[in-house]
């Protein structure tokens, strides 16, 4: 029988295989497995992290998930206690791979470099200058999910939603963002699970993005709706779907 755990060190080589040869968007799966297992311990370490893996029978990790329940302040908690051995492993890893150092310098240096300041508190938080008082929660995003490929289209990756979502309600998170590449095998998954289509950009690496919103429960599923109308819109929380809408009552 499948089983949703939290990862566990000894997972982290199989996590990070499944991650590098099924995730292949973006930056960190080209620096190599050791950055990372690095990288995921961070999610599993970190109070505002979730980390899980999906076994089957024989104890094997056959899907992982990655998520926060406060982006921000994960990120801040990771520079902090994770960024000397994250930086040091990501340069070895270019060092090896001079496409992918030339990449980073063009796409991504000067933004990882002011976060990190702004991290660190030597340049302003923006997020932190614009807080006005009534400001909106932090934002939860689900980072990462996969799954072995043998195991698709066998529930393993609803399985381990419902494990993120089970958690983040438990820490008061009531929805989040997730973003998937267009034309992908996350498009379709998403979208049979009722998450709803909130935005679209490009990436670094010109790929397009597509940006989700997950309700995790019918907290979440409040929203004020365009214009005058003082009511609600409920979207029914994940297991039950989230594509049902129906029209609430102001609250109090």
């Amino acid at each position: 029988m499948l089983s949703i755990e939290p990862l566990r060190t000894s997972d982290i080589e199989a996590t990070a295989s499944l991650h590098r040869k099924n995730l292949r968007l973006g930056l960190f799966p080209k620096l190599g497995r050791h950055f990372l297992g690095l990288y995921q311990e961070s999610f599993a370490r970190s109070p505002y992290g979730i980390a899980l893996v999906a076994r089957d029978d024989d104890d094997h990790v056959v899907g992982a998930l990655f998520g926060t329940t406060a982006n921000a302040e994960h990120y801040r908690w990771v520079t902090h206690n994770f960024g000397s051995r994250l930086a040091l492993a990501g340069c070895g890893a270019m060092l090896t791979r001079p496409q992918v150092a030339l990449d980073f310098a063009r796409t991504r240096m000067g933004r990882y470099a002011r976060g990190v300041a702004r991290h660190m508190g030597v340049l302003p938080s923006a997020s932190a200058s614009a807080a006005q008082p009534g400001a909106s929660r932090p934002v939860s995003v689900l980072s990462h999910i996969v799954t072995d490929a043998t195991m698709r289209r066998r529930g393993v990756g609803r399985r381990l939603i419902e494990g993120f979502a089970n958690r983040a309600t438990a820490r008061g998170v009531h929805r989040a963002l997730l973003v998937t590449e267009e034309g992908g095998l996350g498009t379709p998954f998403f979208e049979r699970l009722g998450c709803r289509l909130v935005g679209q950009h490009k990436s670094h690496d010109g790929a397009i993005l597509r940006e989700y919103r997950l309700i995790l429960d019918e907290e979440g599923a409040y929203e004020d709706l365009a214009g005058d109308r003082r009511a609600y819109t409920v979207v029914h929380a994940y297991p039950k779907r989230l594509g049902s809408a129906s029209i609430l009552p102001e609250r109090p």
